[in-house]
């Protein structure tokens, strides 16, 4: 978009006055320029492990693309990082820089729920699309006006299939003990409910705040009932510090949690050592390693064929869709070209596995089908990824093992 066209609808947006209604000139004006993508990722903070990895996907994914021609004739994809901290409060200032300072046309990223949580109404103020990795089911609720998407599964997916892992190990009377945020909470009672519809038992329920100086009552309110097993949605600080006293109370009992909490990639296992970690259950939303688009996505980011990435690849799916919606549109706008997502991942239309043969499919006029890196890419109306598949693991020895695949 042209200064002069931003400069009106930041006023507009600051004033809380009507839309602006954009005539066609006005929409041919935006066809100079790089296409700039805000991208908010946790670089610091709770979840710092993942961000570099998320930062690192969508720039190579912006590379290939702009390699191969760009889009809308050449225009280049921009794709300009931010660190969100793992905080609600870093993720707005940071989310106002790309915004205000460097203009962006679309938000993506956004890892932690409560950060999305946060720029939701920013987002739908500005009428500025987020594309984002958060779980927490509220982030989708109510009218987005189709400016909000999810690259991962909603937190009453996580929940359910959580259940079912735990219902297939013979866990019948099971307690939860689980972290106090937007996330994790929107998991409990989908996973009570799969317990109980299989006539198991919840016995106890608590929740803890994060940094909490000691979680030894609640560690003692939940582990010293007779249970078969533990359900504790968490994330890897505070799983870390639990984790450590459920062993110094010598409680045995099994515990089934989160992979960004017992961390696929080995951290958990370094922070706590293979005897706190022994035996511990973990499930996460893991992309299809088998696949062509996943092979080729670690081959771009340089990695070993058998890396498992768990949200880097979303990411790169995003800045994939974002340039295939865009050439579709022939529109800069958010609010505009994201309408097309349905279409280009749900098809009908030849099956692609990479936007750069998606976008030459669109500029040849034929309608695609895409299944990205991390998932096959379907959304529901809600803008919710669907068909998720979550890989199971359990912690032996000191390494992360895979038990299976849960739907």
């Amino acid at each position: 978009m042209v200064a002069s066209r931003r400069t009106v609808l930041r006023s507009l947006v600051a004033g809380g006055t009507a839309q602006l209604v954009l005539g066609p000139a006005a929409v041919r004006a935006q066809s100079t320029g790089p296409i700039r993508i805000g991208l908010l990722v946790p670089l610091t903070g709770a979840a710092a492990a993942y961000g570099p990895e998320m930062a690192k996907a969508g720039r190579a994914a912006a590379d290939w693309i702009n390699r191969e021609g760009g889009v809308l004739g050449g225009r280049q994809l921009q794709v300009l990082v931010e660190d969100t901290e793992s905080s609600a409060t870093a993720g707005v200032a940071a989310a106002r820089k790309l915004l205000d300072i460097e203009k962006v046309d679309v938000l993506a990223g956004v890892w932690n729920s409560s950060v999305a949580m946060a720029l939701k109404p920013i987002a739908l103020e500005r009428q500025m699309g987020m594309l984002v990795s958060g779980s927490a089911d509220a982030i989708t609720d109510g009218d987005n006006k189709g400016l909000i998407w999810r690259f991962q599964a909603r937190g009453q997916d996580w929940g359910s299939v959580i259940a079912r892992a735990m219902l297939k190990s013979k866990a019948r009377r099971v307690s939860i003990l689980g972290l106090q945020n937007p996330f994790t909470v929107g998991m409990i009672e989908p996973f009570a409910s799969e317990i109980r519809k299989a006539g198991g038992e919840i016995v106890e329920q608590a929740f803890y705040n994060p940094g909490q100086p000691s979680y030894r009552s609640e560690v003692e309110q939940v582990f010293r009932k007779k249970i078969d097993g533990v359900f504790m949605p968490a994330l890897l600080p505070d799983f870390t510090a639990i984790s450590k006293e459920v062993y110094r109370g010598g409680f045995d009992t099994r515990i089934f949690t989160l992979s960004i909490a017992a961390d696929s990639e080995g951290t958990f296992i370094k922070n706590v050592g293979p005897q706190v970690a022994e035996g511990i259950t973990h499930l996460q939303p893991t992309p299809p390693a088998g696949s062509t688009a996943y092979k080729r996505f670690v081959k771009l980011m340089g990695e070993s064929e058998d890396r498992v990435f768990l949200f880097a690849c979303n990411t790169y799916d995003q800045i994939a869709m974002i340039a295939m919606a865009i050439e579709k549109s022939q529109s800069t706008v958010s609010s505009r070209f994201l309408g097309q997502f349905p279409a280009i991942a749900n098809g009908p239309g030849e099956p692609v596995d990479n936007p750069v043969d998606g976008l030459r499919l669109i500029r040849a006029g034929k309608a695609v089908n895409y299944s990205g890196a991390g998932s096959s890419v379907e959304f529901n109306a809600r803008g919710d990824l669907v068909n998720r598949e979550f890989t199971q693991y359990e912690i032996r020895g000191g390494r992360n093992r895979v038990v299976g695949v849960v739907s």
